[in-house]
């Protein structure tokens, strides 16, 4: 006596395998991505070297020292105004939650806050023509390069090329 059963019942799915190789490759794909990420962002990180001293790597050997003085030493003379600005913005946050609400204490605190960011801006600029004056005619072309990466995203936008006249607009 034979026993006719479902042959395919036994069977796995010719799909099991594959399916499995496809979801083994996706978790390493994931995983090598997420250590990538955490390599680069520890990389770049670790010196804490953001804005103008992160530019300074592009620089030549001999000059990146310098550079990144004349950095720092701006950054510590803008101390108090990067402070005060903190400090105002506090203030209007605090404004908005605090009962009674008052619009006229809101909008002076606003104006406090837009004029103290003026001149921590106004500052920034400053420091930043110097440091511009002291580079070579070839490391501010190197600094107008990183620059233009680093753009604000509202210059981003919009049909008209940046580096080109009023008048002419990029046609498509």
């Amino acid at each position: 006596m034979t026993v006719d059963g479902n042959p395919s019942a036994s069977r796995r799915s010719r799909l099991l395998y594959p399916a499995l190789i496809v979801s083994l490759a996706l978790n390493l794909l994931f995983i090598g991505g997420m250590a990538a990420a955490a390599w680069h962002f520890n990389k770049r990180h670790a010196r804490g070297e953001f804005g103008l001293l992160a530019f300074a790597r592009q620089l030549p050997p001999e000059h990146q020292d310098a550079f990144r003085k004349q950095v720092l030493e701006a950054r510590a003379s803008l101390k108090d105004e990067r402070e005060a600005v903190r400090s105002a913005w506090l203030d209007v946050n605090a404004m908005l939650t605090s009962e009674p609400f008052d619009k006229e204490k809101l909008k002076t605190a606003l104006a406090k806050l837009r004029e103290t960011e003026g001149q921590f801006r106004a500052g920034l600029n400053n420091s930043f023509a110097e440091i511009a004056e002291s580079v070579t005619p070839e490391e501010r072309k190197l600094l107008q390069a990183w620059r233009d990466k680093r753009k604000p995203n509202f210059l981003r936008r919009g049909d008209i090329e940046p580096h080109k006249a009023d008048g002419d607009i990029k046609s498509d």
